[in-house]
């Protein structure tokens, strides 16, 4: 098999600055996604591996509830979630926080 020699996309720099200053976490999905042939070593990485599964566990109940609770399957039709919507934040910050480990030590290694 051969290497992906691709480069990175002109736009990875201003395009993740600009997400990086609306939406963080967007910001490293576009820096990692436009990087190129440098795309499948940050995949690989065990640090924004975790950073993904980490965001993952913590958005899974929240957008449970609010699915259950648009088909009617959640006994209250309008609920406020509190709780989950603090632990998605809580883990959208560890995810980013470890992805961005993850982009830091492929950058330098």
């Amino acid at each position: 098999m051969t290497e992906d020699t691709t480069a990175p996309s002109p736009l990875r720099l201003p395009l993740a600055v600009i997400l990086g200053l609306v939406a963080p976490p967007l910001g490293l999905v576009a820096w990692i996604l436009l990087s190129g042939s440098q795309r499948a070593v940050y995949l690989q990485s065990p640090w924004v591996r975790a950073g993904g599964a980490i965001f993952l566990a913590g958005a899974i109940p929240l957008f449970g509830v609010i699915v259950a609770a648009f088909i009617g399957l959640w006994p209250d039709p309008n609920p406020n979630p509190v709780g989950l919507g603090f632990l998605f934040l809580a883990a959208g910050v560890l995810g980013c926080l470890l992805a961005l480990v993850g982009v830091i030590r492929c950058e330098t290694s």
